[in-house]
């Protein structure tokens, strides 16, 4: 059993659910043909037990006239046994149209058959032939007479109704094969197209997807998940091969922008240990020197900042007043470059508090940025304004400047990392190139947004959104 088990469960599925109908169809079939075969035999005798009840008195008198020779034969399809009560042997006379009797010798008058009348079942000497019979007992008592009925007819009968049933139930379960065959094969049809798909998708191919249908079915609920599902994985796919570039791209870059410092830094040191350096050029050597140090300390220090943006690290948001941090990023900016007028302005009217919950080192971050990216990228002397204020429920910090502005074609780079529309000045005014590209990741760690818009006259205005927090009233 185990065995036949383990060779079903080895089949494919469409082979074994046809096997399991077939198997069922052929259970109920031997149960139907059983049940019927049973209740035909049991109504043919019951019909026999009525017809004994009803004729067995005058077909034992009529075996009373035959033995007293008042007549010579008996009616069709009936035998009698007359037992003697005294003991006496029994005398037969058989049926004559199979020429036997049954098998009874010996029978009391107290026997609860002859009492009752109830019939019973006999059998014959050397056959294989039953009867069913009926004992009644004389009037004086001196005998009982046993009137009995062949069974064959009804076996006969029930022998080709077992073959019938038995010829007709494997043709049933051959029809029932071809259907069951053709039944799977369709239902399994959209399951076949799912494993088409995953194969091809196994090989490579992710664009491929199972074909839908409105039905209400689970297949068809199968395949809407199947291709939700693939169409999961291959976003993700193609957000990790964008990842994967993007990481390519950016140490490509970084090596490159490391490059630079460090052949810079080794010619000068190489120049100096070779004595090809005047003395009269040594401090200026060593201020290139130190220089290319500082611009790659920058640029590490950038990338690691950029790195702990991007592991997205859990950080404590504050109640925080953009017009304060404004002011604060704009004194610091009138240091490095005092010649140039930094200020800042209201967004409408006069300047109120502008509160948003964020990270105060992060804000100060993003406003240091917006302005040194300004100062680096615009003639000496041009104004900067830095503009706070609160649009809808969103806070609002606008670094407006007069330069050359931002290309409508660049505008969706220049928050990239190492991008530079003129990479020689931006080298040269000591850029990284990571500057925005800090400023987007801050800003979207804020649940914020940051862009570019043409200052009116002239120049870029980079527009920092900022949830903002809610004013009591």
């Amino acid at each position: 059993m185990t065995t036949l088990a383990g060779r079903l469960h080895r089949l494919p599925l469409r082979w074994r659910l046809i096997a399991i109908l077939l198997t069922l169809l052929l259970a109920a079939l031997t149960l139907t043909s059983a049940a019927t075969a049973f209740l035909m035999k049991r109504e043919l005798i019951s019909r026999v037990d009525d017809n004994l009840r009803k004729s067995s008195a005058s077909i034992a008198n009529r075996a009373v006239d035959v033995l007293q020779g008042t007549t010579d034969r008996m009616p069709t399809g009936y035998a009698v046994v007359i037992i003697p009560t005294d003991g006496s042997r029994p005398t037969a006379i058989p049926a004559t149209d199979v020429d036997a009797y049954p098998a009874i010798s010996d029978l009391s008058l107290e026997d609860s058959r002859v009492v009752t009348g109830t019939p019973f079942t006999l059998g014959t000497d050397g056959s294989t032939l039953q009867w069913r019979a009926v004992a009644k007992a004389s009037q004086g008592g001196d005998a009982i007479a046993v009137v009995a009925q062949p069974l064959a007819d009804i076996h006969k009968t029930v022998w080709r109704l077992v073959q019938m049933a038995v010829l007709i139930g494997l043709l049933t379960i051959a029809v029932s094969a071809v259907l069951a065959w053709f039944a799977v094969a369709r239902a399994f049809r959209p399951l076949t197209k799912i494993e088409d798909t995953a194969a091809a998708i196994a090989a490579g191919d992710l664009s491929q997807r199972a074909p839908e249908s409105d039905a209400p079915h689970e297949v068809a609920s199968l395949s809407r998940s199947f291709n939700a599902m693939l169409t999961h994985v291959e976003e993700s796919f193609d957000v990790r091969a964008a990842s994967q570039e993007r990481m390519r791209d950016f140490v490509a870059d970084a090596s490159h922008e490391l490059r630079t410092p460090l052949a810079t830094v080794r010619g000068y040191a190489e120049l100096y240990r070779q004595g090809a350096v005047p003395a009269t050029a040594v401090p200026e050597t060593m201020a290139r020197i130190e220089s290319e140090a500082a611009r790659m300390s920058n640029l590490v220090d950038d990338l690691l900042l950029l790195a702990r943006l991007d592991e997205a690290r859990p950080v404590e948001f504050a109640p925080l007043d953009l017009t304060v941090v404004a002011a604060e990023a704009v004194a610091a900016a009138r240091v490095r470059d005092p010649e140039r007028r930094i200020v800042v302005q209201p967004l409408a009217g006069a300047l109120s508090p502008t509160l948003v919950h964020g990270e105060e080192a992060g804000m100060h971050q993003v406003l240091g940025n917006l302005l040194t990216n300004a100062i680096r990228h615009t003639p000496p002397g041009t104004p900067v304004e830095v503009v706070v204020g609160r649009r809808d429920d969103r806070a609002v910090v606008e670094v407006r400047d007069h330069g050359p502005g931002v290309e409508e074609a660049t505008r969706t780079k220049v928050f990239e990392r190492f991008f530079r529309e003129d990479k020689a000045r931006s080298r040269a005014n000591g850029g990284t190139g990571l500057g925005l590209a800090i400023v987007a990741a801050i800003v979207g760690r804020h649940k914020g947004r940051v862009g570019i818009a043409n200052t009116p006259g002239g120049g870029a205005t980079f527009v920092v959104e900022l949830p903002a927090a809610p004013t009591s009233s």
